[in-house]
């Protein structure tokens, strides 16, 4: 399937540098986003009861069509300019928010707790039309060069936040808003600190396609998941998207495991 139409990808790498994020506008083609939308909901009746919809952890190891969206050309193309030629996708994160629920989640930092070192850039994808009232994410411009303090929550499910003093005063003046419509998308630092409210609609939706990639070059670990329809664990797998990782034991080629997917359906 064609997923994407050319991204506004003018200066992506410089403007990634200096401000940690690009909003990169509609990515989306009309036929991908009414596939991905129709793929979401199937995996929504799917999920297993015990967990939550903003628990879908690296699907795409179960999903041919999330990997073929992770390879679009289009959206590659934009990861190459902030992070480098050689890409490895590592991790996927379906992050949805039913009317009148999901989680409040603070200012945090997501770079700094993981097992991974090198170049990071994920992508994060609207399936619908986002804005404070349904819960968007916000980011904070030019603090990815950083990793900022921490503090705990005492929550269960996010026990971390940067220490509210570390914020700059004027934080609401600064942070910038992922305000667009469905299909649109913006590439982000995994440093950058970033927040996102409840999801306070009485009937909208927010779900959103969060997908991440690490420059072939940088330190890769082994971890697992949990399948969203069973909850049996999986090992974690690494797919070169674009370019070269030389011989690292862990990376698999994109294509070669997207094509073997879809033989076994």
């Amino acid at each position: 399937m064609q997923w994407t139409t050319a991204p506004n990808a003018d200066r992506i790498g410089e403007r990634f540098t200096k401000e940690g994020y690009v909003l990169l506008g509609r990515v989306l083609s009309d036929e991908g986003l009414a596939d991905a939308q129709r793929q979401m909901d199937r995996m929504l009746d799917e999920l297993h009861p015990s967990l939550q919809p903003d628990e879908f952890y690296s699907a795409h190891q179960q999903e041919p069509w999330l990997l073929d969206l992770c390879r679009a050309p289009d959206l590659v193309d934009a990861v190459a300019q902030a992070i480098g030629p050689d890409i490895v996708l590592w991790s996927t994160h379906l992050i949805c928010k039913r009317p009148r629920t999901g989680r409040a989640i603070p200012w945090h930092q997501d770079g700094t707790n993981w097992n991974l070192g090198g170049r990071f850039a994920s992508i994060w994808l609207a399936l619908d039309d986002l804005d404070d009232e349904n819960g968007t994410m916000y980011v904070l411009p030019r603090y990815h060069r950083q990793s900022m303090p921490r503090r705990p929550t005492g929550e269960d499910f996010f026990d971390e936040e940067i220490e509210p003093s570390a914020l700059p005063a004027d934080v609401d003046e600064q942070e910038v808003g992922y305000v667009f419509e469905a299909g649109g998308a913006a590439i982000h630092d995994e440093r950058i600190p970033h927040r996102s409210p409840p999801n306070r609609s009485p009937d909208r939706w927010r779900r959103v396609l969060v997908l991440r990639y690490l420059s072939a070059d940088g330190h890769m670990a082994v971890k697992q998941y949990v399948n969203y329809r069973t909850t049996e664990m999986f090992d974690r797998r690494l797919f070169l998207v674009r370019g070269d990782a030389g011989n690292h034991p862990l990376v698999e080629d994109a294509a070669t495991a997207f094509n073997a997917m879809k033989a076994e359906r």
